[in-house]
This record gives structure tokens, sequence and C-alpha cells, in this order.
């Protein structure tokens, strides 16, 4: 069985995996449009009004901003990516319905985005996710 990232194939069913992309640093700032363009996109990846993927093997639902604990919202090659309906943001926290909790609450933002992919059955032969941080961590897993 294998582990599934958007990089590499790795040996564990369990092993979750992630890697940093960065764009060539060198580069002078407007030097290169597709840079410019992958950095833009990068800032934006949590998306007000939409369902976010929880880019994270566990992220905490909270009552408030740094709150007490409403949940545990858990993204794995077992149970698929935890997903999120952002309402609002304000500073590093979004608020918004956790789909796998079943209730409203506070996350941080860092860890939500709505650049994500899935294929197949959670849990299955064949599953595969992986989801992109606004920061360029890469997170995936499957089984395979």
């Amino acid at each position: 069985m294998k582990s599934f990232n958007a990089f590499a194939i790795l040996g564990s069913v369990f092993a979750l995996t992630g890697c940093v992309v960065d764009a060539d640093s060198s580069s002078e700032l407007g030097d290169d449009a597709e840079v410019d363009e992958q950095t833009a996109v990068a800032e934006q990846a949590e998306t007000k009004g939409a369902v976010n993927a929880a880019c994270a093997q566990s992220l905490t639902l909270r009552n408030q901003p740094g709150g007490a604990t409403i949940g545990t919202m858990y993204s794995g090659p077992l149970n698929g990516v935890s997903k999120f309906y952002v309402d609002s943001t304000s500073g590093s926290w979004s608020y918004g319905y956790s789909y796998s909790l079943g209730q409203w609450g506070w996350a941080m933002t860092y860890y939500l985005t709505a650049s994500y992919t899935e294929r197949g059955v959670p849990g299955q032969l064949g599953y595969h996710y992986a989801c992109y941080r606004s920061d360029g961590t890469a997170m995936g897993g499957g089984v395979g």
C-alpha cells in the first residue's frame, strides 16, 4: 500500500506528508509574470463564501477566535478532506460551518484553502487527496 503526495509516492498508507513549494526567490519582483501570478493566488487561498478544505491533519473549531473548543476536524486518507464553509474572516480567524462536525464556529484561516482535490472514496483503495495552503505548503495522502 502506498501514500500519495502531490509530489511523490511514499511507502506507508497512513503517512501524511507535505512539502513547501517556493517560487524562484532570486527573481526581481515583476521579472517573471508567472511567479507573480502564483504568489498572488497563494496569498488568496482561503475563499469567503465557498467551501474550503481544512488543510491539516487536525484543525480545531472554536466558539470564538482563540476560544473554547467545539470539536476537531480531521483530514486524512481514511476520513477524507474535512470541508469548512467560510462565511467571514476576522484577522487570522475564519467563521463558518464545519461539515464534518455539523457546527458553526471559528477556525484558523492559515489552514483553510479552496485549493484541494480528492479522488475516490476515503478509506478505500485508490483514494487520493491533496491540498495547498496559502504559503505554498502542500499536504496529501491516499490509499493505494
